[in-house]
């Protein structure tokens, strides 16, 4: 009895340890993938592009941190503002994400590095056409990266919103920026932040920005 004890037990043991293995081949072939998707990876200097990643509004800020503790190149271009404080407390700063839904990655643009991006975080996929992922265009993003810099958003307090116009619903052109002189329709009205959303052609398609309402003209 004694001894069909321990072989179950010897069993049991052989088959954690081969759940074990399994577990760590698993994980050893994920960060094979994820390698692929690396700025350390050869060539990537040269061959590297920008792409747009789609993931769960709220979560871009936190997916970039991850890509980035794991050497993948992200953007993720924020705006900052100040809640109005409430009575008794002080205005709360708050970042959050203009393109909302979606971030910008920089990887070679080949299948390897598409399927490390994606088993390296939470995304939801990549933006593209026909199975393939969109490519940035390198003016493009030059311009996004250099209005990001040098339009660091204004922090806004409750005594410094701007009066905001009816605007919603209408078309305004928007004055400066990477898409300054597009005419573009306004889908909402944020008055408590003195901006507005409107969309642009980007990504192949159209998305949703948000911009100050000081930013664009009825």
């Amino acid at each position: 009895m004694m001894q069909h004890n321990g072989n179950l037990l010897r069993g049991v043991s052989d088959q954690g340890l081969l759940k074990l293995a399994q577990i760590n081949e698993a994980e050893a072939s994920r960060q094979r993938m994820i390698a692929m998707a690396r700025q350390d990876r050869p060539g990537f200097g040269q061959l590297a592009r920008w792409l747009v990643a789609s993931c769960q509004s709220g979560t871009e800020q936190g997916i970039r941190d991850s890509l980035q503790e794991q050497r993948i190149e992200c953007w993720c271009p924020c705006e900052s503002f100040r809640k109005p404080p409430k009575r008794g407390q002080k205005a709360v700063e708050v970042k959050r994400a203009i393109f909302r839904g979606y971030l910008f990655v920089r990887v070679i643009p080949d299948n390897e590095a598409f399927v490390g991006l994606l088993a390296a975080s939470k995304l939801k996929g990549l933006m593209g056409q026909d199975g393939k992922p969109y490519l940035m265009p390198e003016t493009l993003m030059s311009k996004l990266m250099l209005a990001a810099k040098k339009s660091e958003r204004k922090h806004m307090d409750g005594e410094s919103l701007p009066v905001m116009p009816d605007l919603l619903g209408k078309t305004v052109t928007i004055r400066s920026g990477p898409f300054a002189e597009f005419v573009v329709t306004v889908r909402k009205v944020l008055s408590k932040r003195g901006q507005v959303v409107v969309e642009v052609p980007m990504f192949g398609g159209m998305s949703e920005i948000t911009l100050g309402v000081d930013s664009v003209v009825a």
